[in-house]
């Protein structure tokens, strides 16, 4: 029965993402009343997580905790200084006698939803990932997602630039976005993926080189092999054409910190091994380090073109930035409302960024929170990072054979939280549940073992 779950959740988050990342009303329902129903399916059947339960709390204390205060944003208050000073202009110019903190109250309680889909998707993947082998399995499904995703975006730009899946492309007609409409989502999407196409590669390719020569498998696993590094390739080449300046940036940041580590610990779980000279130790790093240079300067030529010609300053989403603060000075303690940026930045815009065009969300993820939520938003964004860090810290102590999947855990998460600095792809309902879903993956490696089963020697 889990396994038949978690099939059916693998297969929800893949299909999350492939309508344009569900960011239209449909899709987003349906993915919504998928993954509420697995995840009351899945605590019904098989009640908490053992080994993550605390993690699991804490992030069900957040959801409700979030949840709750966007509720309490859209409910008529009894007292007025909570509420948003809009509705006193509203009530002496139209006699509006409703009042609350949020100044669109239909577009706060409909954003509910979508703080709720990928805590319930986290909760519902720490529930289903029990052991490694199902941890991993998740891993392998979503990377090798991502590598299909790739290739047919490859082939989508190549053949037919001008159609986004099965509709006429209006933005971004220079940029591969896979299936997504932003070229930086599909670039954060794309760089996560690299990252779990490169370990699926190191895990394949060990598996062939300690498989023993004649035994049934090892052709199989040779051709296994070779699709793996062709994925991890398409991840690759897709991200560059993306021409996202930031999420090659941040996958570059990323690969930094764990491609290096990978190539020194290949062979770092055999048994029996003798300790390599620590030359040879800083030469791998040192190779691995100037390879990545390398490859980003080789293959990033048009995000590079990109950055020279237009500068930062030159770029409106920096351009803003001091009118989303001055808004979030106004309503620091209790926000304006989750979802409401569109209609509350306006009254902010500078007039020096242009005339052109409507800002419908910041370009950062933690300001427009920070806007919407008021002080809670920064309060829940610090204890999230605090709880991922107590967990990959826990995972790089305990964990040895598997550590580099906790490695993995901790550039994901700095690919992805940089890129939100600069860009909204955490507000991508696909995106999120993708992200959620592999965040459990590797919280549930960090923080334990198999119980009591051996995963298979060649995977």
């Amino acid at each position: 029965m889990r396994e038949a779950i978690l099939v059916a959740f693998i297969g929800l988050v893949i299909l999350t993402l492939i309508p344009f990342g569900s960011v239209t009303p449909l899709p987003f329902a349906f993915a919504a009343i998928g993954m509420f129903a697995l995840a009351i399916v899945s605590i019904l059947l098989f009640a908490e997580p053992r080994q993550s339960r605390w993690v699991f709390k804490i992030a069900l204390l957040l959801l409700v905790v979030l949840t709750s205060w966007t509720f309490i944003q859209t409910i008529e208050l009894p007292v007025n200084r909570l509420a948003n000073p809009a509705w006193g202009a509203a009530r002496d110019l139209a006699g509006v006698q409703y009042a609350a903190i949020s100044v669109e109250p239909a577009d706060t309680l409909a954003s509910i939803l979508w703080v709720a889909l990928p805590f319930v998707t986290f909760l519902t993947g720490l529930i289903l990932c029990d052991t490694d082998q199902r941890a991993r399995k998740v891993l392998a499904s979503l990377g090798l997602a991502a590598g299909g995703i790739a290739v047919f975006g490859l082939l989508q730009f190549s053949l037919f630039p001008n159609i986004l899946i099965v509709i006429e492309k209006h933005a971004y007609l220079d940029s591969l976005t896979a299936v997504f409409v932003n070229r930086n989502t599909a670039a954060t999407f794309l760089g996560l993926g690299t990252l779990l196409m490169l370990t699926l590669v190191r895990d394949i390719a060990r598996s062939y080189s300690i498989h023993p020569p004649g035994e049934p498998g090892r052709n199989l696993l040779l051709l296994r092999t070779w699709i793996y590094v062709l994925l991890l390739c398409a991840c690759f080449t897709a991200l560059m054409l993306s021409r996202s300046r930031a999420g090659i940036f941040a996958t570059f940041i990323a690969a930094i910190i764990y491609f290096p580590w990978l190539v020194i610990n290949w062979n770092s779980s055999r048994r029996y091994l003798t300790p390599a000279p620590r030359w040879r130790s800083v030469l791998k790093l040192l190779s691995a380090v100037i390879f990545i240079v390398l490859l980003l300067s080789m293959f990033a030529g048009q995000a590079i073109l990109r950055a020279q010609e237009r500068r930062l300053e030159d770029d409106d989403r920096f351009c803003i930035l001091p009118g989303i603060w001055r808004a979030i000075s106004d309503h620091w303690l209790t926000g304006t409302g989750l979802g409401t940026f569109r209609t509350v930045f306006s009254a902010y815009r500078d007039p020096a960024c242009g005339i052109f065009g409507i800002f419908d969300r910041a370009h950062n993820f933690y300001l427009e929170g920070f806007l919407g939520l008021g002080v809670t938003f920064p309060v829940a964004t610090f204890l999230t990072f605090a709880v991922l860090a107590k967990v990959f810290w826990r995972g790089l102590s305990e964990r040895r054979r598997l550590r580099h999947y906790v490695l993995l855990g901790i550039a994901a998460t700095v690919l992805v939280a940089l890129h939100a600095a600069v860009d909204f792809s955490l507000q991508i309902p696909g995106f999120a549940v993708f992200f959620s879903a592999f965040l459990s993956a590797v919280v549930a490696i960090s923080l334990g073992r198999s119980h009591g089963q051996t995963d298979r020697q060649y995977v």
